[in-house]
């Protein structure tokens, strides 16, 4: 077997940085056709998932079990629905969205809310096995920082639960190497956000400031912005007569704007209009909607009266603002580099944001001049720890395990709160390197990275037949290629290095379980070892993912 190097490769540096993780073949595909060519086919995926992921999820089942209405205390005036014990595949990820919602709306009726949870699950099942599955990596990762960017939180009720769904699917996955002022408007007239922050039950008479206050704080501007009660005469403004910044005035407005952007729930349209629909879809209700506003940010609403014309001269004023283009891009650097950032690559960046404001590609562009326009993305050294969802999938892409579907993902997302649509707040899971590095952070990954390498959901059933020849005489053989296989280069402490050669010599060790499985005569008691090896094998891998040289990148 060859030497291990001292560091890893330009290339695996790179990689480990726009995508949930580095195998082997990656890192040799790219040494190959170049790293421009890599990017520029990561940056154009097809629209949809590539065939070999869109076949895999087609083939994953989950199991559902439900005892009919008849069985259950339920209301007698419903339709009523028939006991449920199948294993189904993951349909409701390529349900139309009118049909999603009526499994909200028809809850308690025609099925239990079984169903609901069901859609939430497999929403959460797709997260796990596209970031470990997907070949277009880039969009993956863009997706991740998306959803954490315009946050929302599945579990705050069952509106949720369904939208999520169509939040990641509809919204924010076709987007992420579109225009910025694109996926901002899609968010904003999403049913998800327009819930989850409350602007769909805003009344006319006095506005919701949730939505807001976020979406300027949070989606664009940024909190460096926010001036507090400044009197927003006094704010400056720049040559077209927009402010640096905004204030409590502000928000008041942008509420009054946005007023009447909703989702229809049965509620009073007018005289005209009469009561909606119940569909859970957007719509915008002219009686839900406050005529009053008036200057936001130095420029005149009131004159605007067309139906959401008000709100879209907003968005349009914060997507446009250089605020918005530092606070935004500072922030996807730091998703690639960590706390500290190289400013050089910033710079650029966000001179390439704001020169493309109209491009429908201005995102592609933007992640284009952050890793080729430079060679900061394989030269820096690591600056960035993984998060707990990071580094499992990173683990088991580097084994090269096969996540299939498992009510594992669900669990184990609201135990780290780090997947997507898991944290509570609308500021998105945190990114700073000290928060997930704090010692309930650090003993969930390691818990979620054992458990689910050895057991749930991880289904790989060669890894000790993919040894080299040589490796399977010698546990430090084993160990090396084992450490070549997750990292790439060698440990740099040498007590862990023998640490892990004592491992293999343990009871649960994977070179114990190959040596008892060779020096067996029975054929079953030599089978169950080799079973026994492959578990060993998984958590042996997931041990030396645990190392401070997997978890920086």
């Amino acid at each position: 077997m060859t030497p291990l190097p001292l560091e890893p490769s330009w290339e695996r540096k790179a990689l480990n940085r726009t995508t949930f993780g580095c195998r082997e073949v990656d890192e040799q595909y790219v040494q190959q056709v170049g790293w421009r060519t890599w990017v520029e086919d990561q940056l154009t995926p097809p629209e949809g998932d590539d065939p070999e992921l869109a076949a895999f999820l087609e083939q994953q089942v989950l199991h559902i079990e439900y005892d009919s209405s008849e069985e259950e205390e339920t209301n007698q005036d419903i339709e009523g629905w028939e006991a449920v014990d199948e294993w189904r595949p993951l349909n409701y990820l390529r349900m139309p969205e009118q049909e999603l919602y009526e499994v909200l709306i028809n809850a308690g009726n025609t099925h239990p809310f079984h169903e609901v949870w069901r859609v939430r699950t497999e929403t959460m099942n797709s997260v796990f096995i596209r970031a470990t599955h997907s070949k277009y990596q880039l969009r993956e990762v863009m997706t991740d920082f998306w959803l954490n960017h315009f946050s929302v939180w599945c579990d705050s009720d069952d509106i949720m639960r369904v939208s999520t769904l169509i939040y990641d699917r509809d919204v924010i996955r076709p987007r992420v190497f579109g225009n910025f002022r694109n996926i901002l408007g899609a968010t904003a007239t999403s049913t998800a956000m327009m819930c989850y922050l409350d602007n769909a039950a805003s009344p006319a008479s006095l506005p919701n400031e949730n939505y807001a206050r976020e979406l300027m704080e949070l989606h664009t501007l940024g909190g460096d912005a926010y001036l507090g009660n400044t009197d927003p005469i006094t704010v400056i403004k720049d040559r077209n007569g927009v402010a640096i910044g905004f204030t409590d005035e502000d928000v008041i407005q942008v509420s009054r704007a946005l007023s009447g952007w909703t989702v229809e729930r049965s509620q009073w349209g007018g005289d005209s209009v009469g009561q909606l629909p119940n569909t859970w879809l957007f719509t915008y209700n002219p009686f839900q909607h406050n005529t009053n506003a008036k200057y936001f940010m130095g420029k005149d609403l009131s004159s605007l009266k067309g139906e959401m014309e008000q709100g879209e001269r907003v968005l349009d004023i914060l997507a446009n603002h250089p605020a918005t283009a530092d606070f935004v891009v500072t922030k996807m650097v730091r998703r690639f580099f960590g706390d500290k950032p190289p400013q050089d690559v910033i710079d650029r960046a966000v001179e390439t944001w704001m020169n493309n404001l109209d491009a429908d590609d201005q995102i592609l562009r933007v992640v284009a001049s952050i890793l080729l326009d430079g060679t900061e993305i394989g030269d820096e050294a690591p600056d960035r720890i993984r998060r707990p969802f990071e580094k499992m999938v990173a683990a088991w892409r580097a084994m090269g395990a096969t996540v299939g579907a498992s009510w594992a993902w669900s669990s184990i997302a609201t135990e780290t709160k780090d997947t997507s649509f898991t944290w509570p707040g609308p500021d998105g899971r945190p990114t700073e390197n000290n928060y997930w590095l704090a010692g309930t952070q650090v003993m969930e990954a390691w818990n979620s990275m054992i458990l689910t390498s050895t057991w749930w959901g991880v289904i790989n059933d060669n890894l000790m037949d993919e040894l080299p020849v040589k490796a399977k005489d010698s546990a430090m053989l084993m160990t090396d290629f084992w450490i070549g296989r997750m990292l790439g280069h060698q440990l740099r402490s040498s007590e862990s290095y023998e640490a892990l050669i004592d491992y293999q010599f343990t009871w649960g060790g994977p070179f114990t379980h190959w040596t008892w499985a060779l020096e067996s005569q029975d054929q079953e008691e030599q089978e169950q070892h080799l079973q026994n090896g492959q578990i060993a094998t998984r958590g042996f891998a997931a041990v030396i993912a645990t190392s401070d040289e997997f978890a920086w990148v």
